[in-house]
């Protein structure tokens, strides 16, 4: 993606967890987790729940929705907002990347939309692009641009093995670098 689509504010819960998978968007009230609730049970196996709460410090993900999410099958949830009930999230190692950790919890109001468009710092966020989430970080993936990202990361992997093995044989690091260069 070169650099663009990244949410570089949202930050890992479990730091050793790594999901990729097509986005449930939810536009939600900054406090309301009701909404959440509906995404879940809209979702199928293998989608990433994507949370617009508006950057808040209230809460609108903790450790009940992500026991229903696993339960489910979700690969996992990101929020723009807050979420709280950290060990409970470390006792499931269910993934969850957040804006913010709290413990203020907010309301089951319900009153938000499930699978609409979104925009998040500027990022545009549709329904069913691809969320790849790591510990680095957030990047959405357009979904008709999906074909051509798998296709360059893969290059990108070959590329590092290549350099890698030639690291581990003592090869020096511009010189590896220059055989790629022409």
């Amino acid at each position: 993606m070169d650099g663009r689509n990244v949410l570089g504010c949202l930050k890992p819960v479990l730091p050793h967890v790594a999901i990729v998978g097509p986005a449930v968007t939810v536009k939600t009230n900054p406090t309301d987790w009701g909404t959440v609730v509906s995404a879940i049970e809209a979702a199928s196996i293998g989608d990433v729940l994507f949370i617009d709460g508006s950057g808040s410090d209230f809460a609108v993900w903790g450790g009940l929705t992500s026991r229903a999410a696993q339960r489910r099958g979700l690969a996992g949830t990101t929020v723009y907002g807050s979420c709280r009930d950290i060990t409970t999230i470390d006792a499931l190692q269910y993934p969850v990347w957040a804006k913010g950790i709290t413990p203020r919890a907010g309301r089951p109001l319900n009153k938000g939309e499930v699978n609409v468009s979104l925009v998040v710092n500027g990022l545009s966020i549709r329904p069913r692009d691809l969320v790849k989430a790591d510990a680095h970080g957030v990047v959405i993936i357009p979904s008709n641009d999906s074909s051509a990202v798998a296709d360059r990361v893969l290059q990108v992997v070959r590329r590092e093995r290549l350099l890698e093995t030639g690291l581990k044989k003592g090869r020096s690091f511009s010189k590896l670098l220059g055989d790629f260069s022409s």
